[in-house]
């Protein structure tokens, strides 16, 4: 498995550039499993389901008030919000039946981050939390049900690829909790302020332990991202934005 590592690019619609064509090229057999992991400056991304719902005008409008942009994203799960303390973290793999290996690759997410940060010194588990954001059994947490919530995990999957990804909450949390909130009450959904803190490590030793953990299990090497890459994922930007509907609601490029 290829390594590759963005630790910090300027717009986060390059991150989900970045993902979508590592998708396709591992798709293609252009490219063999891939490890992403990348930063970027504040988003909220939202799901297609969610642009749906009645409040995501409003939910946008509060969030790009607080400095957060609403981008869309083509995986499930629910609404985050990331920042610079924030890390995108995914794992590419060829599949050849849809049917199969969905909860396997949760299952094998789950595991690999809550070793990862285990690597630095946080007792993480497998298992909802509650008033969590992006809600569902595949969240890494700490201090059980009632404790914090380190990472939500979500899935891409096609034909010809699977993208497992997770974003971790690493530091400067305290920034995204009024978003949160803001958001999810918008759209008449919960979210409980302390379900998100901050961990005792920096960002870069959180990509320490991330590549640290995906080494030991796969004997993976870093590689490089390829300037067409990165010129194929930048191309893609107008792909995740939202923008205002004809009659109000918000819809979705994508």
């Amino acid at each position: 498995m290829e390594i590759l590592v963005a630790e910090h690019l300027e717009r986060p619609e390059d991150g989900f550039g970045l993902q979508q064509v590592v998708l396709e090229e591992v798709a293609a057999r252009d490219r063999g499993p891939t490890a992403l992991v990348w930063t970027s400056s504040r988003y909220v991304g939202a799901t297609r389901l969610e642009t749906r719902l009645l409040g995501f005008g409003e939910a946008r409008r509060r969030a790009e008030s607080l400095g957060f942009p609403v981008l869309v994203r083509n995986s499930g799960g629910g609404a985050v919000a990331a920042n610079g303390g924030s890390i995108s973290f995914s794992l590419t793999l060829p599949v050849t039946d849809l049917r199969h290996g969905l909860y396997e690759r949760y299952a094998e997410g789950v595991d690999l981050v809550s070793s990862a940060l285990r690597r630095i010194g946080v007792e993480a588990e497998g298992g909802e939390v509650a008033g969590e954001f992006c809600p569902g059994a595949y969240s890494v947490r700490s201090g059980g049900q009632q404790g914090i919530k380190h990472a939500g995990l979500a899935q891409r999957v096609t034909r010809r690829a699977a993208r497992m990804e997770a974003l971790i909450l690493v530091q400067r949390t305290g920034e995204l909790i009024p978003v949160l909130e803001a958001f999810h009450c918008a759209l008449g959904l919960p979210f409980r302020s302390g379900s998100i803190a901050d961990i005792p490590a920096s960002v870069q030793e959180m990509f320490e332990a991330l590549e640290a953990e995906v080494r030991e299990r796969y004997g993976s090497e870093r590689g490089s991202i390829e300037e067409g890459t990165l010129v194929r994922a930048r191309a893609l930007c107008e792909s995740w934005r939202t923008k205002p509907g004809p009659s109000g609601p918000v819809s979705s490029n994508l």
